[in-house]
């Protein structure tokens, strides 16, 4: 019996990336996977490729700022597979989605709502979408994908860490809340982190295995966070050591 099987996972920011990958490993190991995404297209294809390994899919096609929309799909996910046991909150990302990196000081408004909203709303919008079906159940893995901007700073992000770093705190207090009905609430922090196979510019020091991650590193580690009873309210550095200081090399 594969390790997930008979389970139901809900993945947001599934279409690429980081969260794709996390999407089709928790398939190879049997559950079944909601896979969420602003992007009809990407949805659509992690979707078709998680049916393509012999487990059930749905696109939901939406943005985890559009809280009427997730809890549709929740919804309509626990009608169709009876419950969500598992929730990645993998969502997320800087004002250079909008082009609009910027100092603190000469950050937009508007440029600031969308990084906080996207990030840490639409965390806490995808969460409470599913809560209520796990305390009914008595069982629940929410794992939330923050960054190690929360814990170190990124430069012309300042927004984007706060964010990251509510993210860390919102994973503690949440844990200490719902412990009782079973549901283990954990944060995972990538470092440099391939993206569409390339290193980022702005990555420079990779840390002391002197490698960037890749996508695979970090859904190995929600898949072992979502196996665990007895690990909750923390958070996991992923990072190769970038976070260990200014390296040697």
């Amino acid at each position: 019996m594969k390790k997930f099987e008979g389970r139901t996972v809900m993945v947001t920011g599934a279409g690429k990336n980081i969260g794709k990958e996390i999407a089709l490993s928790f398939a190879a190991e049997g559950a079944n996977v909601i896979v969420c995404d602003y992007n009809r297209e990407n949805a659509e294809q992690t979707a078709l490729e998680i049916e393509g390994m012999g487990v059930s899919a749905m696109a939901a096609v939406c943005d985890v700022r559009d809280r009427k929309a997730i809890f549709a799909y929740a919804e309509e996910g626990i009608r169709r597979f009876g419950k969500i046991d598992i929730l990645v909150n993998n969502a997320g990302g800087s004002a250079d989605l909008l082009k609009k990196l910027s100092r603190f000081v000469d950050a937009e408004p508007e440029t600031l709502d969308f990084v906080l909203d996207t990030n840490i709303k639409g965390t806490m919008n995808c969460t409470q979408a599913v809560l209520k079906s796990m305390i009914k159940e008595k069982y629940g893995k929410i794992i939330n994908i923050s960054s190690i901007a929360a814990v170190c700073g990124l430069y012309d992000r300042v927004d984007y860490a706060a964010a990251k770093a509510a993210q860390i705190g919102m994973t503690k207090a949440l844990a200490m809340e719902v412990g009782e009905y079973n549901i283990c609430v954990n944060c995972v922090s990538p470092g440099a982190i391939a993206r569409n196979g390339k290193i980022l510019n702005h990555m420079t020091f990779l840390g002391e295995s002197g490698r960037g991650g890749t996508p695979r590193d970090i859904a190995e580690t929600v898949l072992f966070l979502a196996s665990q009873d007895f690990i909750t309210g923390q958070n996991f550095i992923v990072d190769g050591g970038r976070t260990l200081g200014p390296g040697h090399r």
